[in-house]
């Protein structure tokens, strides 16, 4: 797992990390299809007007590696519309003091080679560390006003040009600072296809936005329960015609009902006991046959930002702490 750390204009974190990649991985673009890349063009122009911004390190990372703009873009805006086959496990549960969550990315294996926690820090926009398996976007964050949120994918029953989760969550991150804020820029945002987004706020906040091209909405914890959980399918009766199904080789009810059992059973949440839950073979996937499991996982105390990662299959003890966002906060006091 690659742990860049990237601060400053937009253009520069683009141009610093795309020329790292370039002059020591040999980066080049992957080739898409035409379908890909029309879609891809199309959603660019989307995401010039949704978030300008991040286009600006679009173009920065684009001369880092010596390609266009507009390539990337495309390569970026597509990931994941086609061919969504990331499945993953997220939960929240609040306690009287604190908020804590926990997530697993399951990913083909292939795809450990790719992945990354980054310290992102853009001027005049809030810090976080993220993870992702992809330069740019992000598929999770917690942020330095103690805010996370984590996406799963649900195959959906329809596409369209769009913004995609990547770059939803890199917005909500840099720009919002609590759950309401998080929920109403993925409402007004126009997605290119279904997710969930597990949002949750040091104050206790917690909701799940079950998002599609169609519709979204919102889902709360029910009465009595002081957490909420996704994997890769929606649960509220008005989302369901909008998922197609199809994941049951990922094991997605077991694993949500999993969630559940164990949830339901907690009084009180620490980062131990979320580690016991995504370390859990209900929970954590080990796919040996299709070569598919979790590729990581995170805990985290948001009122402490304490945060800790295992950068492959959990187990209770291979979490390391991180310690990247503390560091930076402590920086920017000097």
């Amino acid at each position: 797992m690659y742990h860049p750390r990237l601060y400053g204009e937009f253009y520069d974190m683009g141009l610093k990390y795309g020329k790292l990649l370039y002059e020591k991985a040999n980066f080049v673009l992957p080739k898409i299809s035409d379908q890909k890349t029309e879609f891809g063009l199309e959603s660019y122009k989307e995401l010039q007007r949704f978030y300008p911004e991040v286009v600006e390190e679009i173009k920065g990372f684009s001369k880092g590696i010596k390609d266009k703009p507009e390539n990337l873009g495309a390569f970026l805006l597509s990931l994941g519309i086609y061919d969504t086959i990331g499945q993953c496990s997220v939960f929240a549960f609040r306690n009287n003091d604190s908020v804590i969550v926990g997530r697993n990315y399951d990913m083909l294996f292939d795809f450990k080679k790719f992945t990354e926690s980054s310290l992102i820090a853009p001027k005049e926009k809030y810090s976080y560390i993220s993870q992702s398996d992809v330069f740019i976007g992000r598929s999770d964050g917690i942020n330095e006003q103690g805010l996370s949120i984590a996406m799963s994918f649900v195959n959906g029953t329809q596409v369209q040009p769009g913004i995609g989760f990547h770059f939803i969550i890199r917005k909500v991150l840099e720009n919002c600072s609590n759950t309401e804020q998080a929920i109403k820029l993925v409402q007004e945002t126009k997605v290119a296809s279904a997710n969930n987004f597990l949002i949750a706020d040091k104050s206790g906040n917690i909701a799940v936005v079950e998002s599609a091209p169609q519709k979204c909405v919102i889902r709360r914890p029910e009465k009595n329960e002081n957490f909420i959980y996704i994997t890769n399918q929606f649960v509220t009766k008005e989302m369901k015609p909008f998922d197609r199904g199809g994941v049951e080789w990922s094991k997605s009810a077991e694993r949500y009902n999993g969630l559940k059992d164990h949830l339901e059973s907690i009084e009180r949440m620490d980062l131990q006991k979320a580690k016991e839950i995504l370390s859990d073979r209900c929970v954590c996937l080990n796919l040996k046959k299709e070569k598919f499991g979790t590729i990581w996982s995170v805990v985290a105390n948001l009122n402490e930002l304490r945060i800790e990662r295992a950068e492959t299959k959990p187990k209770i003890t291979n979490y390391k702490p991180e310690t990247r966002l503390d560091w930076w906060l402590k920086k920017k006091k000097k």
